[in-house]
């Protein structure tokens, strides 16, 4: 449906959840004064979003819209993606009316639709008062709008109350400094759902699939400081389209974003000799306590989806198994709902903000005005940065058969911070040479995360019996399970060790 290949007009724009009342604060603060010129007065939209009838748009992470105002209509067309968490790509055109104009999407990745005029439908309706300010800070121009009103599907609806900040002109860096000068006086909320998302949950019940992260692209003569942005700002996108089905419960939500905090953590890892010491242990901190957050919620949907399930299958009684389905699901509700909390909080929009902000500028990565390190090509950098991880995890495998658990499992996490690294530095290296480098690190990681799931499995079933309920057949079942799964994978992974460490980093294409 899409074409990689397509120019991509690229929307900037920062999304804030506004609770009831909060325009006198905002009014109020210093940093939201307007620029020369009045202000216009709040005008009424009404905006219907379509899609085809498989829903095409949806899939493929896009909207398709007509906004009627003050007897104007305007087609956009949006699309999920990029290597920023605030940007999205966007066409917009001028059309007659409310119905959308197919020929339009012509020139973007949706061509295919105006060659085969496909019928579109109207799914849902976002009717709102629209208040715009324009500031200008410094040689940046942006735009703030705050919506209020309501989201219609058939006969559900839900309010609207949202604030977005989106840069017209100038740098990204002036848009998230006005952002956090806001965060630090105000409890704002990042909004990490698009009126287009919002409306097909209204629709569906569901939200809509969140994208995984995409393969790393970028020229071999990049910087460092330009590949970091891109690893960083494209993580932090998926991080955030994850957010919403992690907050209610899902558990691809949640594993996705657990998984993006890894990359992130292994990507300041990675350029850890190059960084600012103070800000990249700032964030390494911050990321550390929000994966312990989702990692305690993922560890209880998967011991209670996949664990209980395998144990039975396995031949464990089903008493003993049914003994444990009910404390462990109000274990796995109970970090739901502490995971939530967290997302209601503003320490998400804080980390992410920040961190945003902060890989927007070499000089700030570096803490040196001339980009330090950062500056420099990333491809005469990257041979040294994994090599200083590929000899961490060499230096904790040695006599892989005498480590005790916590070691192979410090392993275990110093391999994948050096498989996500190989992966985001793919683009330098020849494509075969990185893919059976990486085959040898997930076959050495499937043995040591086989050890953790056998670990995890009784570490959790202790804290379950140790709660007061009489669970001590269950634990000694489980230990018995867990048992001989740690005695299948310890036997077969010096041979994976060995196959790790006969190998050898992937070179340069230019070597």
């Amino acid at each position: 449906m899409t074409s990689p290949t397509e120019p991509r007009p690229t929307e900037l724009e920062i999304k804030f959840h506004l609770p009831e009342g909060a325009e006198a604060a905002l009014g109020a603060h210093p940093a939201l004064k307007p620029g020369r010129g009045k202000a216009p007065p709040p005008r009424e939209e009404v905006t219907t979003y379509f899609d085809t009838p498989d829903h095409a748009l949806a899939r493929a992470g896009a909207s398709l819209r007509v906004r009627r105002s003050g007897g104007r209509h305007v087609q956009t067309l949006k699309l999920r993606g990029g290597d920023t968490p605030f940007g999205r790509g966007e066409w917009e055109w001028p059309v007659p009316d409310s119905r959308p104009d197919l020929s339009r999407l012509a020139e973007t990745p949706f061509a295919k639709l105006a060659e085969e005029q496909e019928a579109l439908a109207p799914l849902f309706t976002a009717e709102v008062t629209r208040a715009v300010r324009l500031l200008r800070r410094g040689d940046s121009l942006i735009e703030m709008t705050i919506d209020r009103g309501r989201l219609r599907a058939g006969e559900a609806q839900e309010p609207i109350g949202e604030m977005e900040l989106e840069l017209k002109e100038g740098r990204p860096a002036s848009l998230y400094r006005l952002a956090e000068s806001l965060l630090t006086d105000l409890p704002l909320r990042l909004g990490t759902e698009a009126k287009s998302d919002r409306g097909w949950w209204l629709l569906t019940g569901q939200p809509r699939k969140a994208p995984k992260l995409a393969a790393p692209d970028f020229p071999p003569d990049v910087s460092a400081a330009e590949a970091f942005r891109r690893m960083a700002g494209a993580t932090l996108a998926t991080l955030l389209a994850n957010q919403p089905a992690a907050a209610s419960g899902a558990m691809e939500g949640v594993h996705q974003m657990r998984v993006s905090i890894r990359r992130l953590r292994a990507g300041l890892s990675l350029f850890r000799p190059c960084l600012l010491e103070e800000k990249e242990a700032l964030f390494t901190e911050s990321l550390r306590g929000l994966g312990r957050m989702l990692g305690e919620a993922r560890d209880w949907d998967v011991f209670c989806e996949e664990t209980l399930p395998r144990l039975a299958g396995d031949g464990v009684p089903a008493p003993l198994l049914d003994a444990l389905r009910g404390p462990a699901g109000a274990e796995r509700r109970a970090a739901h709902e502490r995971l939530a909390a967290e997302f209601d909080g503003t320490g998400l929009t804080r980390l992410v903000l920040g961190l945003a902000a902060w890989v927007e500028d070499p000089a700030a990565l570096s803490g040196r005005e001339d980009g330090g390190a950062m500056a420099e090509p990333l491809a005469d950098l990257a041979p040294e940065l994994e090599e200083r991880l590929d000899r961490r995890v060499r230096r904790r495998g040695r006599r892989i058969r005498h480590r005790s658990d916590e070691e192979l499992h410090d392993l275990r996490k110093a391999l994948k911070k050096l498989r996500y690294a190989v992966e985001f530095l793919a683009p330098l290296h020849r494509k075969k040479r990185v893919e059976a480098y990486l085959d040898r690190c997930k076959d050495l990681q499937e043995q040591l995360g086989a050890l953790n799931d056998a670990a995890m499995a009784v570490r959790l079933t202790e804290h379950l019996a140790g709660s007061g309920a009489d669970l001590d057949p269950s634990l000694e079942a489980v230990k018995a399970w867990a048992g001989e799964r740690r005695g299948a994978a310890l036997e077969k992974l010096p041979k994976a060790w060995r196959r790790f460490k006969d190998g050898s980093l992937p070179r340069l294409k230019a070597d």
